[in-house]
């Protein structure tokens, strides 16, 4: 007799355990996480920053939003421009983003946590530098160009890396320098 009631006990104790363990999953589930979003559709138009006999400095303002239920941290960002040398040679490219409301020139991100349904703006500097030391002749030709948005975020769960792409058309690259 003893021996069943030790495992009613034993079995009693395990069903509240996971009764508990299933109460805190539902719990956790209904708190979500974050969902940081870049609105590449309505990014800015490039502009001219800076324009010299050599160089170009093209600016972008990207927004973004928390689309989730708790707040998320933006760690990392940083572009990656899509231009090989096989497709198009004349110039070289730098590209650096920083936080639009925290400018920094130094090609740093500085991790900005985001609260939910809030936003920013990410800025994106490309800088196309002549090879012939004539920036106007050397773009002539150039191709539409992409570049992937790489950023690292972390909420509740585990970090993890999202990407969206944006595109630098030939189009909007002599109209910016035209003006």
């Amino acid at each position: 007799m003893f021996f069943y009631t030790l495992i009613n006990v034993v079995v009693t104790i395990v069903v509240i355990i996971a009764a508990l363990y299933l109460a805190f999953r539902f719990y956790a589930w209904r708190q979500g996480n974050e969902r940081i979003v870049l609105i590449t559709k309505r990014r800015t138009p490039f502009q001219v920053e800076d324009l010299t006999f050599k160089t170009v400095t093209l600016v972008c303002d990207i927004p973004f939003v928390n689309r989730g239920k708790q707040n998320g941290t933006i760690m990392d960002v940083y572009p990656r421009h899509l231009l090989p040398q096989e497709q198009f040679d004349n110039v070289s490219i730098v590209s650096w983003t920083t936080d639009a409301n925290r400018e920094r020139h130094d090609g740093y991100w500085e991790s900005v946590i985001i609260e939910p349904r809030k936003g920013g703006t990410i800025r994106l500097r490309v800088i196309l530098e002549g090879k012939t030391g004539n920036i106007r002749k050397d773009v002539v030709g150039f191709p539409d160009m992409s570049i992937d948005i790489v950023y690292q975020v972390v909420g509740r769960s585990d970090w993890h890396i999202s990407k969206q792409r944006i595109v630098l058309t030939a189009e909007e690259l002599a109209q910016a320098i035209r003006q």
